[in-house]
């Protein structure tokens, strides 16, 4: 056992008690997921207490437990009545314990690490960087969005100890936390895909985003630093800092060290398809995913740099983007039985996602001659200026033949709505009428904050 529940008490400075066992499995820290052998991480969060559940993780198959003692005494759990299960009790909260015994198995381990942040696109470089680095690593990244400290943790800990290449998603809601990350686990290449409003809330303004996001250029073993050169703050930023790392920069203006010349997106019955052609160091460059939408070739072109700096081949790269399936709630498009395109954005939204998507459906409508409709929902976490961003989108989408909206934030923003333009009162209502506009053919595009459930829309309309 390269790695066990001793070596895991003493990386975060508790105790272990029961049968040894291997430190590094999959991690849960909700009871409702684990299977048999996870391990559960009882976590005290704002609406309920992990320890209260280790009984119910322990009766599913849980055979490793990370908890806190006084949430422990606190739940009368003592760890001699599980003879099967092995306990690290710390004096620490979860948290932060299981953070530092993640720590310390990726310091053992000792892959190369990329890390990714930025407002848009975390997810999807993720999948794409790991897709071109599995042509000639054994790679390990997170399973879905884990991009929280505890996130990072438990893909950390459900690695292989023969792991060669781990890709981390970094995300943010406040100062700091991306910071914390890299203290934990630094990577030595780093993506800024972007800098744009989300999280406003906690931010205040988009310098405040950025000053979040260049957190992650503060890794200890920092070594490369992958940017968007085409915003403007980003490219302020690398110009006159971490002058001591490698600066890739990707877009489309002159100077870029990957330029983006061309990019094509096609929809077809064999679904979607975005290629790119760019250029570096003066040599042409073809890329291919079976991805929806034009940002796509900016992501493209940020997983090429990351995997070339693992000396991963131009070649290889292409090979791994052709092999990759498509992405559910991230363009995810679907024809139904009925022959109505349904894109899934459905995952989450902030003003450049949604303009992104509005302007990728309507492109790709408009050129199969299909007609647009769009079920959109809020955008949350956007602060005073929420308003501002809302009217924006209303003015993005006012093309379509019929728009369908759902959340306060529509009604707040003040901007008279369009015949074309339907508030729906509950999230039942707005399906009810995605049913009635697919029934009309087309295209439907469903975008919002995932607080709004629009899942429950694409499910609707692709299970018709």
């Amino acid at each position: 056992m390269a790695f066990t529940v001793s070596d895991a008490a003493a990386a975060c400075g508790g105790i272990s008690y029961g049968p040894e066992a291997e430190a590094a499995r999959a991690w849960r820290c909700d009871s409702r997921e684990v299977r048999a052998g996870d391990g559960f991480a009882a976590i005290r969060g704002a609406k309920t207490d992990g320890h209260l559940y280790i009984k119910q993780a322990a009766e599913q198959g849980s055979r490793v437990v990370l908890a806190e003692r006084e949430g422990l005494e606190g739940a009368g759990i003592r760890p001699e009545d599980f003879p099967g299960v092995s306990f690290i009790v710390t004096e620490r909260r979860t948290e932060e314990a299981l953070a530092l015994a993640a720590s310390e198995y990726l310091r053992r381990v000792a892959p190369k690490t990329i890390a990714i942040t930025g407002s848009v696109g975390k997810t999807t470089t993720r999948e794409l960087t790991a897709a071109a680095l599995a042509q000639r690593y054994k790679v390990h990244s997170a399973v879905r969005s884990f991009n929280t400290i505890i996130g990072c943790a438990l893909t950390v800990l459900s690695m292989a100890e023969d792991t060669e290449a781990l890709v981390l998603e970094l995300g943010t809601n406040h100062f700091g936390e991306i910071a914390e990350m890299v203290k934990y686990f630094p990577p030595e290449t780093v993506i800024i895909t972007e800098v744009a409003p989300a999280h406003l809330e906690g931010f205040g303004s988009v310098c405040g985003v950025l000053r979040a996001k260049l957190e992650i250029c503060g890794s200890a073993k920092l070594k490369k630093i992958i940017f968007n050169c085409g915003n403007a703050l980003l490219r302020e930023a690398m110009s006159h800092n971490y002058d001591n790392v490698i600066k890739i920069g990707v877009g489309r203006e002159a100077g870029a060290g990957i330029l983006i010349e061309e990019c094509r997106v096609t929809l077809s019955d064999g679904g979607p398809s975005t290629s790119v052609r760019c250029r570096e160091a003066g040599r042409e460059i073809t890329l291919s995913a079976p991805l929806f939408g034009e940002q796509h070739a900016y992501n493209m072109c940020f997983a090429l740099a990351a995997a070339e700096s693992c000396g991963v081949s131009a070649q290889e790269t292409a090979r791994g983007f052709a092999s990759m399936a498509q992405l559910g709630g991230r363009g995810l498009c679907r024809r139904t039985a009925r022959g109505v395109w349904v894109i899934d954005e459905a995952y989450n939204a902030n003003p450049a996602s949604m303009r992104a998507a509005i302007r990728n459906a309507r492109a790709a409508a408009e050129s199969l001659g299909l007609r647009k409709c769009a079920a959109l929902g809020g955008m949350r976490e956007l602060g005073e200026s929420a308003p501002e961003w809302h009217r924006e989108i209303l003015e993005a989408a006012a093309g379509f033949d019929s728009v369908l909206l759902l959340g306060d934030e529509w009604k707040e923003c003040g901007a008279p709505l369009a015949d074309n333009f339907t508030l729906c009162s509950s999230l039942d209502e707005l399906v009810a009428r995605a049913l009635e506009e697919s029934a009309k053919g087309g295209l439907i595009l469903v975008k919002g904050s995932n607080s709004y459930g629009l899942k429950k829309a694409v499910a609707a309309l692709t299970e018709e």
